[in-house]
Order: structure tokens, then C-alpha cells, then sequence
């Protein structure tokens, strides 16, 4: 065309070098020698005009061309090195595999919608104040904020709670006769709930299952629509299934859905009634053009008016995945996406090191495709391009090891659980989206740009003189890009190990922590929900078995996560001392073995009369009175904002600095030994304070037991003895206190699992790149050795100068890895504010180093051992 630039003949002739030098390309690897290809492409292609306009014609094809070829190339290479193939492949794959996994995690917890209509217009609505937030509101409250037409296209609402059945214990839940229609989930079976089946309080016992719930109480029988299922004593019929990707509407998938017209008949508790419970969370699809911050403005003097009062404001907060993504969960996960995404470092550091030697190995095959006419970025392409088949095969090896780690990480979590806790759980199914698959595809690239660029570029700059005849490059560029990846790797594995170990010994102390008290044979009944009391009936019925031995109420159980700090300070006094407040039975003390060291218990009158007299635990009396006897003293405390109301859940964090300007005077008639009431991980040097209640007083809202014998309070009987107060099996939580202790070391014990692992894997990676770099490094230089020990070297000295060498690459790699450990853990001391838990712990960083010294030493001394058998003669005789 006109407005081409006219080409010369030397541009063509350049086209014509370029088609030469692949035509040799493509012959050689078919088989024929170098020589022999280049003569070949000669004869075929002459320097005529004919041939010219041959190859100008070709050009638009050419990069399919080498596309190919270098496809084929590729396939053929590593189809004749296996074990080159099989050690990259795997090795990556472990790392990909790893992320992976985490990415599946973070997807189903976080990325991932709910499988409905619209999603992302749900919002949760609830209301917040500075101390406090509520989200769980009466059926007329439901009814009111429906009518709002004005700010929402539809209102559903959902109370779910655990009921019994003959297999088991069953996530339920109860929602209105919209739920469906308003979501648009999609059914595998049969129908889902419709209005027509929540007309009227108990007229419709249909339930539609969830996928786990058809798996797990009729092994997916496709003729399960029709047959029926008891729940507390209620039979259902079963008229549809949900398809497997909605399973709810939050993180706790639902084994099934029945209409709220039920909850009276399962539960035993009028939602209907004039005295209706809190019991229904509320979502909302927003009305076209409607905001969030608009429904806030909106519904804030309606929120007031439930909560009763006057500091709060309504939310809307956006629930179209199970957790919202956030700043603040981003930074909390960040530690533990970087500790596997380490691991992929440390896997990619090491392919690079293979696939540097392996191209080394290949310096007079590169060379002689240099010499042939090839440039050197199709030679860097062509490597990239078996990096690129290596990271596609490490992927789809990734993903069948995702999966199978998923699926075996689930059951150990599952059996690792204590027993109490355990069929209780559920988590949300671990799928391979495409959202997964993507990720996957994006990191089998990226991480081909870290293990197979660098190996690529170096290959390929060599000097043709000494690689054709057989001698590798004199530079010491390679040798140095080698010695950096494994210092990399000691790096990451050092990290890493100080990791695992600070857990491993972090949950050594914890476990070995005194709590103070005794729960060997205490068991711990909550009410769960928030319909009425039923501890005065729960203790009456426990008190009048033949089987308990003893029974104490609570405000809260100990155990059962933090406690609330409240502001409390002496009289007379201007420093505050947070304090943890707790109302407890006369019982409390004796049932758990906790001494009174000073003064004495309270007395029964005091309990039921919930009498203003406390006992203060030892860490209190010296924060508030150092070096005074506490007996006779007064304290002061916010005592109303300790109860929470309207369905109300405290802020932890918030009633610490926040004083209330309803207080109480407090007289302290005892001192009670320290002891660990909330976390394990707090330690026992924090300042408590006891109050009196008894079964019938305001502040009983938990339950202590003990048995005769061990088999007297389990959980069977004990749910047979409380269903004398409440028909409702599961209206009361049973969890012995041995197992609630297990539970808070599970996270710990968990945490110290998946760091050992990721630390002994990238300890492998860096011994086995230790390992091959050494060989090589020996194999290189073997006429050295020989001459060494011709010179009378022993084979100590020879040991000595190798094992000094790895000494000198694993140091560095451990001085890089212990600053960075340093600084993490610095980081993560002033996050975590347990005084049971040491971040910065020197004795992991000792026995971290220690276990890097000897992997090197395992892997040096192997090839150390080998390089010792050379035979001078034969080795100056060959390189003669």
C-alpha cells in the first residue's frame, strides 16, 4: 500500500537471517546436528528475490510459528528430562497448592457472593451506640420496618437456633414466608418456601433442606421430597432441596429452612404474642435508588425508639458476602497470606536454581543457536516458554492438591474439635470457582516471571568462545545469581521457623497455664437466645436430681471468652482500674476450688438479695489498694452498664475508658486468689471482681454443674434434667469446662500446625537448593579439587572448604531471614497484648538457627563426602 515504507533489500536480507535461523531451529530439533540443520535451511531457502517475497509473505504467521515450535521444543525437553521435570513441576506445585488453598479459604469467607438475586443490594439492619449494638428485633418490629416501602423493595427476616433430631443436633432456620421469593436462591428439588406456608402460627410443618442437610440426614436420596424429619419432637415434610452454592445468608450454613409460623411449635416460644422476644435478624433489599447512608438517616429515630435510647443510630451494613471485605480484615489476614505466599517464594527460588543449572548445562547447545543466527530474545523466549508449560503443569497440580488438602484439612478439623463443640460446627463448602481458578492462573504466571526469567536472561549471556568448546561462561554473574536464591531461601525458612516455633512454644505455656480453679467435672449451661430467662427453672430442676452434686449460677461462665472491663475505681481515689465484673452464687467458690485468701464468701441472704458486697480478686486488691488491707474498703463502679438490655450486645473495648454515670458503692468483705476468668491467654494477674445473685436474682444468666460421678452430668442427662424447665432441648448450651479450656487453645494449637508445616517445607526447599547448588558448584569445579589434592589436600580440607562455603550461604540468608523476623515479631508484640503470650521470644529464635545449621550441614555434607572421591590422575588426565 501506499502509506507502507518501501523495503529495501537489506531489510529483507535481515528477514531472510531471521527465517534461516529458525528453519535451523526447528531441524535441529527434529534431530539433525547443528551443522547439518544450518546447511539444510540454505539449500531450502536461497537468497533470491522469490524467496524474499516468500518470507515477507509469511511474516504475519511467524510468531505462530515460533509459538509452536517453541511449544514443541519445550514439550520434548522436558519429556526427556523426567526428573528434571517431575522435581520442578512438584516442588511449584507445593507452593501454588498452599496459596491456593489460603485463596479458596479467603474466597468462600470473603470474595464470594451469596448465590441469590442482586446480592450486593442486601443489607443487614441493626443499630449501634457508642457502648453497645443490637441486631435482633420482634416480629412487630419486623412487620413495621416491611412497611417501608419507601427505602426497601423487600424485607426478610430469619432467627436460626439449633433443634434436636433423631440424627443429631440441626441448624434450623425459621424464616418468614418471603425469604425465598425475595432471594431468588435457586431449588435442586421440589419447591421452596412460600407465603402461603408461613400464613399462620403453626399451620405448616414444611421444611426445604440445604445440600449439606440432604447429605447429612437423607445421603442425598432423590427421593427424599415427601418424607418427613423430627425436630423437637415435630415431624416436617420435606418439600424441597436447595441447590449446593446457598447455603444462607452468613458464614453458619443452615441444614434446613422452616417457615417462622413454626418456631412456637420447635422452639416452645410465642413470637406472636404480647410479650414477643427478640429473636429475628432483619435483611433488606434496598428500593432502586435508595443508599445506605440514606436508610440509616431514615430509620435512626425508629432505632432509638426500640432500643430506648437516645445515643443510638441505625446501620445498614452490606451483606452480599459472608464477610464484608475491609481494611481491617485485610491488615488481620495479612500475616497469614504472607506466610504462605513465603512459601511460594521459597518454591519458585528453588525451580530457579534447577532451572539455572539445567540451562548452564546447556551453554554449547545455547551457544551453537547463538553461532546458527537465533537472537538472543528468541532463545530467552523459548526458555520462558518451557517455564510457562512448568508453571501450567505445577498449576493443574495445584488445583488436584487444593483440593484434596481442602478436603483433608476439613476432616481434621472436624475430628480435632472437642466433642461438645464439634456437631455444632459447620463451615461453608470450600468450592474451585472460577474466582479461585483465575487466582490460580494469575499466580502460576507471576510465578513464572520469578523462577524462569532470571535463569532465562543469564542462560543466554555467554561468552560463544568458551561455550562452544565446552566450557561454561567465566563470569561469576551465575554463580552469584545462584548463591542469592539460596540465600533467599534460608531467608524464608528462617522466618518461617521462628514462626512456628514462637507458636509451638506459645502454646506449650498457655496450655501449661494455671487457670486457678478446677474444671475437671464442672460443666457449663448457658441459655442461648434471648426469650426470657430460664436459669431460676434450669438450677431449681438441676438442685432437685439425685444426680448433681452441686450447682452454682453465674452471670457469665468462665472460659467463655473475654470478660467486659469496667471502670472502677476506690473511693477517694482518681486512678481507675479496669475490672472484669462477674455475679455469682455462694456455690461459685467451693465448686471450683477457689480459695478465699482474705475475709470471707457471701452469704446467702447477701446472694439472694444481690446485696451490694463484693470480693475482689488479689491482682485488684493491689492495683486499687497497694499495700493496704482491701477489707472494709469501698469501690465504685458503673454497675448498671454491666447488664446488657433490648437485646443489647456490650462492646468490649469500649467499657473500659467509658464511665457510667450510674454507679454503686461496692464493699469489699473478701479477697479471692487470682485466677483465669475469660481468655487463657490473659493470664491470671488481671483485677476481678465478684458480686452476689442466686438462681431467682436479676443477674442469673448461666449455670455451673457437678455430678456425683463424671457420667452423671453429661450430656444426655443433663439435656433429660433441663427439659423439665424448658421443653426446648437446645434452649441451653452444654460444654464442660475442660473442653470450653480446649477450645481456646485450638486456634493457638491450629496456628502452630499450619506454622510448622509452612516452616518445614520451606526448610526442605532451601536444603534441597543448598543440596543442588553445591553439586553443581563441585561438578564445576572438579579440576580444582583434583589439583587441590594432588598438592596433598586431605579429604578433611576438602570437607572443611565446602562445608565453609555453605556456611558462608546459609549465613547470609540467616542474617537476612533473622532481621526480618526481628522486625515481624517486633510488629506483632505490640498487636497482641496477652500477657501469657511471648511474641518475641528468643529462645524460637535460637532453636530456629539451630535447626537452619544443621539442614546445611545435612546438605553439605553429602556432596562434601562426594567431591573427596575424585581421583587426581584421572581428573588431570581428562582435562589434558
Amino acid at each position: 500500500m501506499w502509506w507502507r515504507k518501501r523495503r529495501t533489500d537489506e531489510d529483507y536480507s535481515r528477514e531472510i537471517d531471521a527465517h534461516l535461523a529458525l528453519e535451523a531451529d526447528r531441524l535441529a530439533a527434529d534431530g539433525q546436528s547443528p551443522d547439518a540443520a544450518r546447511d539444510a535451511a540454505r539449500r531450502r531457502f536461497g537468497n533470491t528475490v522469490a524467496a524474499q517475497e516468500r518470507f515477507h509473505e509469511a511474516n504475519h504467521w511467524m510468531w505462530l510459528e515460533q509459538l509452536a515450535q517453541d511449544l514443541r521444543y519445550a514439550v520434548r525437553g522436558l519429556w526427556r528430562s523426567p526428573a528434571f521435570t517431575a522435581t520442578t513441576v512438584l516442588t511449584l506445585a507445593v507452593g501454588l497448592g498452599l496459596v491456593t488453598v489460603v485463596f479458596a479459604i479467603f474466597n468462600a469467607y470473603v470474595l464470594r457472593p451469596f448465590a441469590v438475586r442482586d446480592p450486593y443490594q442486601l443489607h443487614v439492619i441493626a443499630w449501634s451506640a457508642p457502648d453497645a449494638y443490637g441486631g435482633s428485633f420482634r416480629w412487630s418490629e419486623y412487620q413495621e420496618l416491611r412497611g417501608r416501602q419507601d427505602l426497601f423493595s423487600d424485607v426478610i427476616a430469619e432467627s436460626t437456633r439449633y433443634v434436636l433430631s433423631n440424627n443429631g443436633p440441626v441448624a434450623a432456620a425459621f424464616v418468614s414466608g418471603n425469604y425465598f421469593e425475595a432471594l431468588g436462591a435457586r431449588v435442586l428439588l421440589g419447591r421452596p418456601l412460600a407465603s402461603f406456608d408461613a400464613s399462620a402460627p403453626g399451620g405448616s410443618p414444611v421444611a426445604v433442606l440445604s445440600d449439606e442437610g440432604w447429605a447429612r440426614f437423607f445421603d442425598r436420596d432423590p427421593a427424599v421430597l415427601g418424607k418427613s424429619l423430627e425436630l423437637n419432637g415435630e415431624r416436617f415434610v420435606i418439600v424441597g432441596v436447595m441447590r449446593p452454592e446457598f447455603s444462607g445468608l452468613d458464614d453458619t450454613p443452615r441444614d434446613l429452612w422452616i417457615p417462622v409460623t413454626m418456631y412456637g411449635a420447635v422452639a416452645k416460644q410465642d413470637l406472636f404474642g404480647p410479650t414477643q422476644p427478640r429473636e429475628m435478624v432483619i435483611v433488606a433489599r434496598l428500593a432502586a435508588g435508595v443508599t445506605a447512608e440514606h436508610v440509616q438517616s431514615a430509620l435512626t429515630p425508629v432505632m432509638r425508639r426500640i432500643a430506648e435510647r437516645a445515643d443510638v443510630r441505625a446501620e445498614a451494613r452490606l451483606q452480599a458476602t459472608p464477610n464484608p471485605l475491609s481494611l481491617w480484615l485485610i491488615t488481620t489476614l495479612s500475616p497469614v497470606f504472607a506466610a504462605f505466599l513465603l512459601v511460594l517464594v521459597a518454591a519458585c527460588a528453588n525451580v530457579s536454581n534447577v532451572m539455572l543449572a539445567r540451562a548452564n548445562a546447556r551453554h554449547r547447545e545455547i551457544a551453537m543457536r547463538l553461532s546458527l543466527g537465533a537472537s538472543r530474545g528468541r532463545l530467552v523466549r523459548q526458555l520462558l516458554t518451557e517455564g510457562l508449560l512448568i508453571a501450567a503443569l505445577s498449576g493443574l497440580a495445584a488445583l488436584a492438591l487444593a483440593t484434596a488438602t481442602l478436603r483433608f484439612g476439613t476432616a481434621l478439623f472436624f475430628a480435632t474439635l472437642p466433642p461438645s463443640i464439634s456437631g455444632l460446627v459447620r463451615v461453608v463448602p470450600f468450592d474451585l470457582d472460577r474466582r479461585v481458578f483465575l487466582f490460580a492462573l494469575l499466580v502460576a504466571s507471576g510465578a513464572t516471571l520469578l523462577f524462569a526469567l532470571a535463569p532465562a536472561l543469564r542462560a543466554t549471556r555467554l561468552s560463544l568462545t568458551h561455550a562452544l568448546r565446552g566450557q561454561p561462561s567465566a563470569t561469576t554473574r551465575a554463580a552469584t545469581l545462584r548463591n542469592g536464591l539460596v540465600a533467599s531461601q534460608v531467608a524464608v525458612s528462617l522466618v518461617l521457623l521462628v514462626s512456628a516455633v514462637t507458636l509451638a512454644r506459645n502454646g506449650v505455656a498457655v496450655g501449661a497455664t494455671n487457670l486457678g480453679f478446677q474444671t475437671a467435672g464442672v460443666v457449663s449451661v448457658n441459655q442461648r437466645g434471648q426469650a426470657g430467662s430460664f436459669i431460676q427453672q434450669a438450677a431449681e430442676a438441676l438442685a432437685a436430681d439425685a444426680r448433681v452434686a452441686a450447682v452454682a449460677v453465674t452471670s457469665r461462665n468462665p472460659l467463655f471468652g473475654e470478660f467486659p472491663k469496667l471502670p472502677v475505681k476506690a473511693t477517694h481515689a482518681s486512678d481507675v482500674v479496669a475490672t472484669s465484673l462477674m455475679f455469682v452464687s455462694p456455690e461459685y467458690f467451693p465448686m471450683l476450688h477457689i480459695p478465699i485468701v482474705r475475709g470471707r464468701a457471701f452469704r446467702p441472704d447477701e446472694a439472694r438479695a444481690e446485696t451490694r458486697v463484693g470480693i475482689i480478686s488479689a491482682a485488684g486488691a493491689r492495683a486499687l489498694w497497694p499495700g493496704a488491707d482491701p477489707l472494709g474498703k469501698v469501690v465504685r463502679i458503673p454497675i448498671e452498664a454491666a447488664a446488657p438490655r433490648n437485646g443489647e450486645v456490650r462492646r468490649i473495648d469500649r467499657l473500659a475508658t467509658d464511665a457510667s454515670s450510674e454507679s454503686a458503692d461496692v464493699l469489699i468483705v473478701g479477697v479471692a486468689k487470682d485466677v483465669v476468668s475469660g481468655l487463657v491467654f490473659e493470664g491470671q494477674d488481671t483485677s476481678h471482681l465478684y458480686l452476689p445473685t442466686s438462681p431467682t436474682g436479676s443477674r442469673a444468666a448461666a449455670i455451673l454443674v457437678t455430678g456425683h460421678a463424671p457420667q452423671d452430668v453429661g450430656p444426655h442427662a443433663l439435656q433429660t434434667i433441663l427439659r423439665k424447665a424448658n421443653p426446648d432441648p437446645f434452649i441451653f448450651e452444654i460444654v464442660p469446662l475442660d473442653e470450653m479450656r480446649q477450645a481456646q487453645m485450638y486456634p493457638l494449637r491450629t496456628a502452630s500446625w499450619i506454622g510448622s508445616l509452612l516452616g518445614a517445607i520451606a526448610l526442605v526447599l532451601s536444603v534441597s537448593g543448598l543440596y543442588g547448588v553445591l553439586t553443581y558448584t563441585l561438578s564445576q569445579r572438579t579440576r580444582e579439587i583434583g589439583i587441590r589434592m594432588a598438592l596433598g589436600a586431605t579429604a578433611a580440607t576438602v570437607v572443611r572448604m565446602v562445608m565453609t562455603q555453605s556456611a558462608r550461604l546459609a549465613g547470609v540468608g540467616a542474617a537476612i531471614g533473622l532481621m526480618v523476623a526481628l522486625a515481624v515479631m517486633k510488629v506483632l508484640s505490640t498487636l497482641i497484648p496477652f500477657q501469657n503470650v511471648s511474641v518475641l521470644d528468643a529462645g524460637a529464635f535460637a532453636a530456629s538457627l539451630a535447626l537452619v545449621a544443621l539442614a546445611t550441614a545435612l546438605a553439605a555434607y553429602a556432596p562434601a563426602r562426594r567431591a573427596t572421591r575424585v581421583d587426581p590422575s584421572e581428573t588431570l588426565r581428562a582435562e589434558g
